[in-house]
């Protein structure tokens, strides 16, 4: 079981189909209490049901949300800019004690190899210190920018097809580990953290 403080910076990759959005939405998302989930995809409207999520389409309403003490919120961007996306990042940093959760984070190009939003890097970097947490998840990992690895306490990773996305993580996997990566069974993870310990994650039940 893991237990990972609500402020803290979380990366989770995998390709579609690997598990990585069932563990985080059955495993990692309950775990918080205060959380908003970013879905560009429109793709977890299950949340709404499962982990009782208030539906939020604008910043506006986001904050009225969070100023009523709403602690679980599906965000679906009505506007899939940059801009909203900054926006969202600037309100929960500024709100703080909340964990925000991002699926997927290179999607709408958000967050690229050379682009990372304002208010994206200041809860990557100072978001600690006002309670923010954020979990960061791709399917690529070499379409993100380094911040996003550099500053990240916490790593799950799932399976990953493709030596490029695989070579990203070398810096924080060992050899042995990365090599593992392309053959990993579906719903099995490696996770690692900055006191250098590493573990095989088994799938979780469904039910």
């Amino acid at each position: 079981m893991l237990s990972i403080p609500s402020n803290s910076r979380v990366f989770v990759a995998g390709k579609t189909g690997s598990g990585k959005t069932v563990f985080i939405k059955k495993a990692l998302f309950p775990m918080f209490q205060r959380k908003v989930f970013w879905d560009i995809k429109i793709e977890n409207s299950d949340l709404i049901k499962t982990c009782d999520c208030v539906l939020c389409t604008t910043p506006i309403k986001l904050v009225q949300l969070l100023n009523a003490n709403y602690r679980s919120i599906l965000y679906q961007p009505a506007d899939t800019s940059e801009k909203d996306f900054d926006e969202v990042c600037k309100v929960i940093f500024y709100f703080g004690n909340m964990t925000l959760f991002i699926d997927e984070v290179s999607s709408g190009e958000v967050c690229t190899p050379s682009i990372i939003q304002k208010w994206h890097k200041e809860i990557m970097i100072r978001g600690r210190s006002r309670g923010v947490g954020i979990v960061n998840v791709t399917q690529r990992p070499r379409s993100i920018h380094n911040t996003l690895i550099s500053e990240s306490e916490y790593f799950i990773i799932f399976r990953l097809q493709l030596d490029t996305d695989v070579g990203k993580l070398r810096t924080i996997l060992p050899g042995e580990y990365c090599d593992m990566i392309h053959t990993l069974p579906y719903y099995h993870s490696i996770y690692t953290d900055n006191s250098g310990e590493i573990k095989m994650l088994k799938p979780i039940p469904l039910s």
